[in-house]
């Protein structure tokens, strides 16, 4: 459990879906050996760079930023000081909320529960896709 002066990272990645489980076996059996558990890291995992790069999108990375820096906010006062369209505001934050990068409170206004977002982009799986596709 993290202190709470401990600032909360998480690690944004493109990995496919069998490294994730593979890693996650590995966890599970060192567990079962009783080998003390590695620090886990907070993870969220894209299959793909365009996967990544279209759901964490400059707007949306805009209204995280704006969150980080002004503290939560109700959908309607966001929309508002982004100048942006409610049901658009409102399915950008249903959609980080579902993939973890908002939270709500209990008075329901949204914020960002991160300190720091490490976003990983490998190039080298960029090259080997486009000469499969090229």
């Amino acid at each position: 459990m993290k202190e709470k002066n401990q600032s909360r990272r998480l690690r944004i990645t493109i990995k496919p879906f069998a490294k994730v489980i593979q890693e996650a076996m590995k966890v599970c059996k060192r567990a079962e050996k009783g080998l003390i558990a590695e620090e886990a890291t907070e993870e969220l995992n894209f299959t793909n760079a365009a996967t990544m790069l279209s759901t964490i999108s400059k707007k949306r990375m805009e209204l995280m930023m704006f969150l980080h820096q002004n503290g939560p906010s109700n959908i309607k006062q966001l929309s508002r000081k982004l100048g942006r369209d409610y049901s658009s505001v409102h399915g950008d934050v249903q959609l980080l909320i579902k993939i973890g990068l908002l939270t709500k409170n209990k008075m329901q206004e949204v914020f960002v529960p991160w300190d720091e977002l490490m976003i990983e982009l490998p190039v080298k799986q960029w090259s080997t896709t486009r000469s499969k596709t090229a």
